[in-house]
């Protein structure tokens, strides 16, 4: 090989002045331990992307599921209102008895609405939940009095 030969080998193999090796470098395979490994911490596509699951038609509204989703919230709000829990949203107790023996009347309301559909433990948890409820707005409003 002349020295003219090598030379031009040399320019081929090596990028030019005018920018980078168009071609990247080859990437060596991955051992099948580690394509594994980086198959699990590969992104997940966007969802536009992913196969659509068949979904299940929607489900006829179940009016006691509501009551119940609503018996907590009404239960939840009472307990804000005795001032025995924190209001989610500012963090502070506040205390109004008159507003608590509503959410109270109302949950009982809606207890009764449920207890045919209730069976068994169930309707023995509802049963307790109201008696803490008036056990406590007792107390509370009690000491509300005491106060005044």
């Amino acid at each position: 090989m002349t020295s003219d030969e090598d030379a031009k080998t040399q320019n081929s193999q090596t990028p030019g002045p005018e920018g980078e090796d168009p071609s990247p470098p080859a990437e060596p395979e991955p051992k099948p331990e580690q394509a594994d490994a980086q198959a699990a911490e590969a992104p997940e596509p966007p969802a536009e992307e992913q196969p659509e699951a068949p979904q299940e038609p929607p489900q006829p509204l179940d009016v006691y599921a509501v009551l119940r989703i609503s018996i907590a919230q009404l239960a939840g709000v009472a307990w804000q209102l005795m001032g025995l829990q924190p209001d989610p949203f500012t963090n502070k107790l506040r205390k109004d008895v008159d507003q608590a023996r509503i959410a109270i009347d109302a949950t009982a309301a809606l207890v009764e609405q449920l207890q045919p559909n209730l069976r068994g433990q169930e309707a023995r948890d509802y049963q307790t939940l109201l008696t803490d409820l008036r056990l406590n707005f007792v107390k509370q409003s009690g000491e509300e009095a005491k106060q005044e």
